[in-house]
């Protein structure tokens, strides 16, 4: 439900509102909890990390570029989902998300007059990805290894 509120908040207003990222973050870290201190403890350090790599893709882009790039929801998101998934799958979360918007500009692109001006929310993509992701590792991952 938390996904699908991101998505339409993000689409609607191009923002993901705090307070759906930190429930993101505040189940995540129970559902990690289960496996004990030290899996939470490992988790909350990638998270960190993602969002720290986030945040720094986001400053070059902004330096570089002059444009803002990658909305701090994004990023806040990203490191949320860090929290949930293990670091191996955590590029399939990245590949999925990417390639759904990817997908989303493609088509959205063909029925603009100007694409330069095109605005396209990446948290949506990051919702279904993280969503995806987290329930094929879960239903599938115990299968594969």
């Amino acid at each position: 439900m938390c996904m699908l509120a991101i998505g339409y908040i993000d689409f609607r207003r191009l923002v993901i509102p705090d307070w759906l990222n930190i429930i993101v973050v505040v189940v995540g870290i129970v559902f990690r909890l289960q496996f004990g201190y030290l899996t939470l403890l490992a988790a909350l350090l990638f998270g960190a990390l993602v969002l720290l790599l986030f945040w720094g893709l986001r400053y070059v882009h902004w330096r570089v570029r002059g444009v803002v790039g990658l909305g701090l929801g994004d990023v806040k998101l990203a490191g949320a989902a860090a929290v949930w998934l293990d670091p191996w799958i955590f590029p399939v979360f990245m590949f999925v998300a990417s390639a759904v918007a990817l997908l989303y500009f493609c088509v959205a692109a063909r029925r603009s007059a100007d694409i330069m001006s095109l605005r396209v929310p990446f948290g949506p993509f990051l919702a279904f990805a993280l969503f995806a992701t987290w329930n094929f590792n879960i239903f599938y991952g115990q299968a594969i290894g």
